[in-house]
């Protein structure tokens, strides 16, 4: 396991949702962890779940501050307000730039299917 965060989950500016990635945003205190994608094990309060995390800037929205957003498989619910553990385990890529949002959803489509496939155990 690379880390362990927790944190609450808040409200983000939706752009996810907007490309059939719905994230949960988590604000916490603070992490070492390396800017980059991530496959994650999050507990919640509906259970246990797979997730593609990203932290770092999101630089095609001109946002540099650091975000955590995590894109949780197979969830649907609403978790604002909630605290949530996250397990960070294995890194997928670096963080990179894109030309638009066509570019970064693509390169969503394939970090998800990478995090699908790997072999993460819900306990």
């Amino acid at each position: 396991m690379l880390a362990t965060i927790e944190g609450t989950v808040m409200k983000g500016i939706l752009m996810g949702r907007k490309m059939g990635f719905p994230t949960i945003n988590v604000a916490f205190d603070s992490t070492d962890l390396p800017f980059g994608v991530y496959a994650a094990r999050v507990y919640t309060s509906y259970g246990i779940f797979k997730g593609a995390m990203h932290f770092g800037p999101r630089k095609v929205l001109g946002l540099m501050e650091p975000t955590l957003e995590i894109h949780l498989l197979d969830f649907s619910d609403d978790l604002y307000g909630q605290k949530v553990k996250i397990e960070v385990l294995e890194k997928i890529r670096d963080t990179k730039d894109f030309d638009d949002m066509d570019a970064l959803k693509r390169q969503i489509r394939f970090d998800v299917d990478a995090v699908r496939a790997t072999d993460i155990p819900l306990k």
